[in-house]
């Protein structure tokens, strides 16, 4: 049998400073991709249309089409024109990048073994990465930059790689798919704030308004104690990209995100 196809899936908006490693990152791990960006007004489409020569796919989606609904619309188009040429499929949110679960092999080495297993989709490990005053403003790369983080262990559950036949319809990529779970949990590194500029945008412009079953309580809660949103790097691990990441709870995220039921005070920019 030789090497699995793989195939990786992105949506992106307007994270046009992580999008190009993002790019890099999945065709470095093996993988061909497919790319949708969902009307981002940064340097998103441009990078893209740079990087389109790599990519099996590139599409524009209008801002206007509800963003939990892409889900089920990528999902919908990979099991109509995808899921029969590939072995596995990879579908990381545009902030994240997916590891195995430990580091003794690439993700994609690791993706070998499961392909020949009896399993059919993996969970993972939401790593947290958060920018800190201690982070070096002349590192442009968000991955090299960012290097402080916890894991949060009581977020969704984190889907993001099954094997193609196992596709089904997603919902915010948290259900699983078809078929069993591949009984060891995968890593991931997700860097949702990388600098305080880019938090301040998230926030105030690219997630304002921006709704799920009327509420988004996240970023309704981040935007109204911006005080909070500002970690000593002290609190967080490091991750010198070599040694295994640290599973050892040390920062609490919902002090960051707050819970469904937490009561913001009125909306405030952060800083």
């Amino acid at each position: 049998m030789g090497r699995p196809r793989l195939l990786g899936v992105l949506l992106c908006y307007n994270d046009g400073d992580l999008v190009e490693d993002a790019v890099r990152y999945l065709r470095e791990q093996g993988h061909e991709l497919v790319v949708w960006d969902h009307g981002s007004t940064d340097e998103t489409p441009d990078l893209l249309r740079r990087l389109q020569g790599e990519l099996v796919e590139l599409a524009s989606v209008p801002r206007d089409f509800d963003f939990y609904g892409l889900y089920q619309a990528m999902s919908e188009h990979l099991i109509k024109d995808y899921v029969g040429r590939y072995d596995w499929i990879s579908w990381p949110d545009q902030d994240e990048f997916l590891e195995g679960p430990d580091r003794a092999r690439t993700y994609a080495e690791w993706l070998e073994e499961v392909v020949g297993s009896p399993y059919d989709w993996i969970q993972f490990n939401n790593f947290n990465y958060w920018w800190t005053p201690a982070d070096d403003p002349d590192v442009t790369s968000a991955p090299l930059r960012v290097r402080h983080y916890c894991l949060w262990p009581d977020c969704g559950p984190r889907i993001r790689s099954w094997r193609a036949s196992a596709t089904n319809t997603r919902e915010f990529n948290h259900n699983p798919p078809s078929g069993e779970r591949y009984p060891r949990n995968f890593n991931l590194r997700h860097y949702p704030m990388r600098s305080s500029a880019q938090m301040r945008r998230r926030l105030q412009v690219d997630r304002a308004g921006l709704r799920r079953g009327g509420s988004n309580f996240h970023y309704d809660n981040m935007s109204s104690w911006p005080e909070r949103l500002v970690i000593d790097p002290a609190r967080l691990h490091f991750d010198d990209g070599r040694s295994e990441l640290d599973h050892s709870v040390v920062f609490d995220w919902r002090s960051i995100y707050g819970t469904e039921a937490s009561t913001p005070a009125p909306a405030a920019g952060p800083g």
